[in-house]
């Protein structure tokens, strides 16, 4: 990955500029490993792409799962692209982990549980030769302070495990501190066996968080979300949101309220990691689909399908034959880009898909950004589903953002 490859796609903003200046850092902090699972459901995706098997599919990869989620669905191919290369590393290593590993145990003790006794000489002996040179020097390395604490990255899975590690982990780590030193306990809504019961844990153990001295204080800060991988632009569409003297807060109360009681918790697993930094290990219910046991066989017999590249989506896009994808899953893309980048991305998607073709993407708040920003001409190329967007938006079990959008190629 180039750092400016990165900053152009984070940077719309002057450096002279508050804004810019906060985007700057932001591209800094995203070099980093941000993501140890996708925030995204793919459940929702999956409804929206009717995915069948001649799909192409092209998805920006973030952590990984939904790449392979979509594998279940038989399309004919999965291309995941991600301007992050840690994320596309994750990626790779799983590839190789579904390929090469002997058995279903192994795989789930790696990426269910997120730690293994076996790491280490699995590692060796199963899934390192099987990387490219740059992904062997990711996982058999680390920042010099990282080699420090952990020691190489692959280190991860048996210090702590998996999910105690990502910059997105180490936030929700440091935040169930803050709620612990409270005296407040997140994870007991696992524990919850109704709805009913699940409202009762949010207002009795979630809830109080949001009116600590500490969060209403840090919450406010762009710098302070930055650890779920929110850009400074994507904070200010999320400020736009407020009415009638509410704060970002507010918004944040009301999301994890979502997330907290919004779908059972069962097989919530969105929750399961916000809540106790884990998946349900033990029933294996509350797991995405391509861990669970009796989608390995056919997760290994169709992971060729899946290829991945450090590139933007719109270098991949334009550079790539008409008609090689039919069904694109942008992520929250669309909040970190500015009309200019907007109108490049989807100049890109009309040029080269016919019609049919389904693109979906999820926004802060929640309002499509697109009819604001793209030419008459190009949003002339596109229906937007308004109804079916609206219907699926709560169906979304990770509950984080404000809108889900599906567009189709007229």
């Amino acid at each position: 990955m180039k750092v400016s490859e990165l900053s152009s796609a984070v940077q719309s903003d002057s450096l002279a500029t508050r804004r810019g200046m906060l985007q700057k850092l932001f591209s800094i902090w995203f070099e980093g490993f941000i993501y140890n699972q996708i925030w995204e459901d793919p459940r929702v995706d999956l409804a929206a792409l009717e995915i069948d098997g001649s799909s192409r599919v092209l998805t920006i990869s973030s952590g990984g799962c939904n790449a392979l989620n979509y594998l279940l669905a038989d399309p004919e191919s999965v291309t995941a692209v991600d301007l992050n290369r840690c994320h596309i590393y994750l990626l790779d290593l799983k590839i190789a982990a579904v390929r090469h590993l002997p058995g279903y145990e192994d795989f789930f003790e790696l990426f269910g549980l997120g730690r293994s006794r076996n790491a280490g000489s699995h590692y060796l002996r199963y899934i390192r030769p099987h990387l490219n040179k740059d992904a062997r020097e990711f996982w058999g390395g680390n920042t010099i302070l990282g080699s420090l604490l952990f020691g190489d990255r692959i280190s991860y899975f048996s210090n702590g495990g998996l999910y105690d590690h990502s910059r997105n982990g180490y936030f929700l780590r440091f935040f169930h501190r803050v709620s612990h030193l409270s005296g407040l306990d997140p994870g007991r809504i696992l524990d919850a066996k109704t709805p009913a019961e699940q409202e009762a844990v949010f207002k009795e153990q979630i809830d109080p968080f949001f009116d600590t001295l500490l969060v209403r204080a840090i919450g406010k800060l762009p710098v302070t979300v930055f650890g779920l991988g929110i850009p400074p632009q994507q904070f200010d569409e999320l400020k736009a949101e407020l009415t009638d003297g509410a704060t970002v807060i507010d918004i944040f109360r009301e999301r994890v309220r979502r997330l907290a009681c919004g779908s059972p918790i069962t097989e919530n697993y969105f929750a399961w990691q916000a809540f106790a930094r884990r998946y349900d290990a033990e029933d294996r219910l509350a797991v995405p689909d391509y861990l669970k046991e009796e989608n390995y066989e056919l997760l290994k017999a169709r992971i060729g399908r899946l290829s991945t590249s450090i590139a933007s989506v719109t270098d991949v896009i334009s550079n790539e034959p008409e008609g090689a994808f039919d069904r694109f899953v942008l992520l929250d893309a669309q909040d970190w880009m500015n009309a200019e980048q907007l109108t490049s991305l989807w100049s890109a998607i009309a040029e080269k898909t016919g019609s049919g073709a389904r693109i979906i993407f999820r926004t802060a708040a929640a309002d499509s950004p697109l009819e604001r920003n793209l030419p008459p001409e190009i949003m002339n190329e596109f229906h937007y589903e308004a109804e079916r967007s609206k219907e699926l938006f709560p169906l979304d079990r990770a509950s984080i953002y404000g809108g889900f959008h599906l567009y189709i190629r007229k």
